[in-house]
């Protein structure tokens, strides 16, 4: 348990990667902003798999709420029942992959510049497939992780599919303007809540590693964390996870319930009340739960354990700065199991299904 694995080393470098990424890329987000304008796009499509289209839903809210242009966001395989209501030549399409591999994000693009589509690549590999087809191409700045489970790439990605979708916004909201000075500024507050949590988690590992389940939910931006959670714990761990919102566990699935689930709740000020209701519940039907909150808000008569972050943050990037605490309980989970959270044991079977054809995995090739 005490080998650090190159997951952890990538957890701390995201921050960093996110402020890069966020530098590296403004000319060409605001260039895409000047053509959704030029080319009267009147409708925008966001795609991606696994962690990248749980990167989509973590700026999701963004996107719902100051784009001026109808958003969609949508699993990659799942791109051609909306294709002909949201895919043609006055369309923005944002396909998203890490490695640019996937081949369900490929085609996606590739439908889109067959309808004459603004098609835009975010990836991290830039003599990707993703990126060999794309018209313009986000690159993020996080360099090599080599590791299956990504940590400080979809971090990146969040990131940059964040901007954009502030980029989309009116000129004169200045709600988006003060946003995308918190969004410019957040790799700030990711270093010291880094630095906050992860000693946190280590100290709660018995408590967490004690049950066989485990539930994180949250709103906002936060329901991609959740989504993002049933992605990396279950892929390097093994250990049964749900990703759900606040909501939705509360309106009946909390019901299921025992003792050997734990409940991992990523609370902010905006959802509280909600919060404590579902936590009421949790304890009543012996279920575990650890309430994830900035300092200033008390759980301790509604939950046994909590993570307290640094400060507040916006609920609409909220996202980036509790992030960590998923990756955290995966590594440290995996880690406590005896099992590589770099290369799980699944990982070769994994990619020969989901890469096409004579193409690999970069960084993980064999």
């Amino acid at each position: 348990m005490n080998q650090p694995y190159h997951m952890l080393g990538y957890i701390h470098e995201s921050p960093e990667a996110l402020r890069m990424t966020l530098q590296a890329n403004e000319e060409q987000v605001r260039k895409i902003a000047a053509d959704v304008l030029s080319r009267k796009i009147n409708k925008v499509v966001v795609a991606g798999l696994g962690s990248s289209y749980t990167a989509a839903m973590m700026a999701a809210p963004l996107f719902y709420l100051h784009s001026l242009i109808p958003c969609l966001v949508v699993n990659a395989e799942e791109t051609n029942y909306y294709a002909n209501r949201w895919i043609d030549d006055h369309s923005l399409v944002v396909v998203v992959s890490r490695s640019g591999e996937r081949g369900a994000v490929v085609d996606t693009l590739k439908l889109a510049n067959s309808k004459g589509s603004l098609g835009i690549a975010v990836t991290g590999v830039a003599d990707s497939l993703l990126a060999q087809n794309s018209q313009i191409t986000l690159i993020t700045q996080e360099g090599p992780e080599i590791t299956f489970p990504k940590t400080k790439s979809v971090t990146t990605c969040a990131g940059i599919l964040m901007r954009l979708a502030l980029a989309l916004a009116d000129g004169k909201d200045q709600m988006a303007v003060k946003r995308i000075q918190m969004l410019a500024n957040s790799h700030e507050s990711l270093q010291k809540n880094i630095q906050v949590i992860e000693p946190q988690v280590k100290d709660l590992l018995p408590f967490i590693t004690s049950h066989k389940n485990l539930n994180v939910v949250g709103t906002c931006s936060n329901y991609g964390v959740a989504l993002e959670a049933a992605v990396k714990v279950q892929e390097a761990s093994f250990i049964t996870t749900r990703g759900d919102s606040i909501a939705g566990l509360l309106q009946g699935p909390v019901g299921a319930l025992d003792a050997e689930w734990l409940v991992l709740a990523l609370a902010m000020a905006e959802d509280e009340a909600q919060t404590r209701e579902l936590l009421k519940l949790i304890v009543n039907f012996g279920a575990h739960a650890i309430a994830v909150h900035p300092t200033g808000m008390d759980f301790s008569n509604y939950c046994e354990k909590s993570i307290v972050l640094s400060e507040p943050s916006d609920p609409f990037l909220a996202a980036l700065q509790y992030l960590p605490v998923v990756q955290f309980f995966a590594y440290y989970w995996t880690i406590s199991r005896g099992m590589n959270p770099d290369e799980p044991s699944s990982m070769q079977s994994i990619l020969g299904s989901i890469l096409p054809p004579g193409r690999q995995e970069p960084e993980l090739k064999k």
